[in-house]
């Protein structure tokens, strides 16, 4: 049996403590957290209540500055403002791409873009989304590129954001990396930031 995974609040609570005694700067590029009336907003705008992990991630940090590369992959953390101005934009782009299409959102055959996919983390033009379709991939988290398909099938996607914290707390807090590894090796940096891919000579985080 799949042990479960630790609540959302829990993993960004190692992950701050790890950042703060390690890498300072980057965790001052994550901004405090979001108040209830934001996360109010946000649901409005997309017109569905927001997937719990993603609340509860809001409510510890809503969103990380531009450029940050605090998360793996060196993705932004968005804010309830930007999950919903991604989402938006997704919407209309793929409006005008798919005029004519008989499926909304395919692209030659292909999905693009859905509704049901809630932005996460951006990194430049590609998104990170909780798949939130009925169905056994629901909360799945995938990627969403701006040039390609998106992806949430279960060998390329994580099971939850919930899934994608934990691994991104465990991997700081022990250094040891899962098999595959997910993401690169993240480590402190000498000017207190976070960086990625274990430097030269250099050991597991502490």
């Amino acid at each position: 049996m799949t042990p479960p995974t630790a609540p959302v609040a829990e993993s960004w609570a190692r992950i701050d403590a790890w950042l703060a005694a390690n890498a300072p700067a980057a965790l001052a590029r994550l901004r405090p957290g979001a108040a209830p009336a934001a996360l109010a907003a946000a649901e409005r705008a997309l017109g569905m209540a927001l997937p719990a992990d993603l609340a509860a991630s809001l409510a510890c940090h809503d969103g990380s500055e531009p450029g940050s590369g605090v998360l793996p992959f060196r993705a932004d953390l968005l804010s309830a403002e930007g999950v919903v101005e991604q989402w938006e934009l997704w919407n209309e782009v793929s409006t005008e791409e798919d005029e004519g299409e008989e499926a909304w959102g395919v692209v030659a055959g292909q999905r693009h873009w859905h509704r049901l996919w809630v932005p996460v983390t951006h990194f430049q033009g590609d998104l990170e989304c909780l798949d939130m379709r009925p169905g056994p991939g629901r909360g799945r988290m995938g990627l969403v590129p701006h040039d390609g398909p998106g992806t949430f099938d279960e060998a390329a996607a994580w099971p939850s954001l919930g899934a994608y914290l934990e691994t991104f707390a465990d991997v700081l807090t022990t250094g040891r990396m899962p098999d595959p590894p997910p993401f690169d090796q993240p480590h402190a940096t000498p000017t207190g930031e976070l960086g990625w891919g274990r430097p030269t000579g250099s050991s597991a985080p502490s």
